[in-house]
């Protein structure tokens, strides 16, 4: 159980052993020494009076990962992605240089601003040896939490992403609607994954996908430092391309306080946790006495046509007195601040339209579809005028699980496969179980949204061969725009 939405991923196969300096990834190896490095925060950049103005340059890069060198390519140098951290009111001034050979660019996840111009614009490719602005003003409203920000050219975002080109994004607040959290320690844990070949290098087809380095914040099995009785904040963010965590901590639970970026009207406690691709897991970590405890990601696979990822432990937890330390104080009673926006289920007085949307795909040419239709940049395939609230039902016709993003919004999840779903917080990912369905609710409100965004499978290997569709949000009073006004085209 994952928040309010069941998942249910079966475990199944054992990987199978192949020659090369890798052989360790497809066994279980050793359990994690207490003298592992400590769990490090990547390279962070804080806004300073209102603004934050960063660089990322984008590049190959070479990088050990644990024991092992390995070749893709990154922001700044950082495999685990530099962290930014803003305030609602600031504004995000980031310039992108494009070192590599392809062109790329940044789409920033989960954020409610501006598709246009230089702002949350991911239909604007920036080429080889060029460098763009963006310039992402944060609503002084905007729900805080943990966001992220991510390479996402179509046809290659997958090998893109699987390199390195991702990092993380903070709204400082969600402590203040989470009032419980505030005295706690918390802990950034960016999940991503690696497929390389026998020579380190990024497979040039990224498959079988459990022959993969998961790491945390770009660490290979890094430890966890907590004292007996301590609760802490873990902000869990999946950043890989395709691949589902379901996790498990050794003779411990958590306590599910937050997702995508929205806090829990009624937090949940659980033995394990199943992050789908690009979704956020906050949650709260109480340790158990004195010893050493493993962060493990378990076996999964996304269905009969989908994928299969192998068990690694992840990270170890160390509890241990800290003399230099006050003792934890008992955690504070769970509650959410009335003034969390995002807390409030979305009005459905008023339903403007009803959509159907059907995600399928076909063995024979590998292609995969929304509606039987692959992606055009020229088209737009669905036109929204804004002030609408509507409600998507979202069905999944084939063998495995598909992970529904869609840009500028959030929305609320009613049912899936008809059953219900109690309100717990608004989300912008959702997955869609196989041969299912899922129905949502989306309010196409802010002004701010006005514009060309995209809607698809965050599974990216799925999105680049066709599962995504393009959305206009107009002013109804000015009506869509022209191909000339519209934003850059991806090319």
């Amino acid at each position: 159980m994952r928040g309010s939405l069941p998942l249910v991923i079966a475990l199944v196969w054992a990987t199978q052993a192949i020659a090369g300096p890798f052989d360790a990834l497809l066994r279980r190896p050793p359990a994690i020494s207490p003298q592992a490095a400590p769990l490090q925060t990547p390279l962070e950049y804080r806004s300073q009076n209102g603004q934050l103005n960063v660089t990322l340059e984008a590049k190959e890069t070479d990088t050990m990962v644990g024991p092992y060198a390995v070749r893709g390519a990154t922001y700044n140098g950082v495999y685990g992605g530099p962290v930014l951290h803003l305030k609602r009111g600031d504004v995000l001034h980031l310039k992108l240089i494009n070192h590599l050979a392809q062109e790329t660019n940044i789409h920033f996840h989960g954020l409610e601003v501006s598709p246009l111009d230089h702002g949350d614009n991911a239909m604007h490719m920036v080429q080889p040896g060029e460098t763009w602005d963006y310039e992402i003003p944060i609503p002084a409203d905007h729900p805080p939490g943990v966001f992220w920000y991510h390479t996402h050219g179509h046809q290659f975002a997958e090998r893109q992403l699987m390199g390195g080109l991702s990092g993380t994004l903070i709204i400082d607040g969600f402590q203040d609607e989470v009032p419980a959290t505030k005295p706690l320690t918390e802990r950034l844990l960016v999940l991503k994954d690696f497929a390389p070949d026998k020579a380190g290098s990024l497979q040039s087809v990224p498959k079988p996908f459990h022959l993969t380095l998961k790491t945390v914040n770009g660490q290979f099995q890094p430890r966890i430092d907590i004292q007996p009785g301590e609760t802490q904040l873990w902000r869990l963010s999946n950043q890989t391309a395709n691949a589902y965590f379901r996790l498990s901590l050794q003779d411990h639970s958590f306590t599910i306080v937050g997702h995508d970026s929205h806090p829990l009207v009624n937090p949940q406690v659980t033995r394990e946790i199943i992050i789908a691709p690009a979704e956020r897991t906050d949650v709260l970590v109480t340790a158990g006495a004195a010893g050493s405890y493993t962060l493990v990601a378990e076996k999964t696979t996304t269905g009969p046509a989908g994928d299969m990822f192998g068990a690694q432990d992840l990270a170890l937890m160390v509890s241990a007195v800290d003399s230099a330390r006050p003792p934890p104080a008992p955690l504070a009673a769970l509650s959410v601040s009335a003034n969390a926006r995002t807390s409030k289920p979305i009005p459905g007085d008023r339903i403007d339209a009803e959509r159907m949307f059907t995600f399928s795909s076909d063995p024979a040419t590998g292609l995969f579809f929304i509606n039987h239709a692959t992606f055009d940049h020229e088209e737009v395939n669905v036109s929204v005028p804004l002030g609408n609230i509507e409600e998507w039902t979202l069905r999944n016709s084939a063998d495995e699980l598909h992970t529904f993003h869609i840009h500028q919004v959030t929305f609320q999840v009613l049912s899936i496969n008809g059953k219900p779903v109690p309100f717990n917080g608004l989300v912008d990912t959702v997955d869609l179980p196989i041969h299912g369905e899922v129905k949502v609710r989306i309010a196409f409100t802010d002004p701010l949204i006005v514009g060309r965004f995209m809607f698809h499978c965050h599974i990216l290997e799925h999105e680049d061969k066709g599962m995504m569709q393009q959305i206009e949000v107009y002013d109804p009073k000015v009506g869509p725009m022209s191909d000339a006004s519209a934003s850059t085209h991806q090319h």
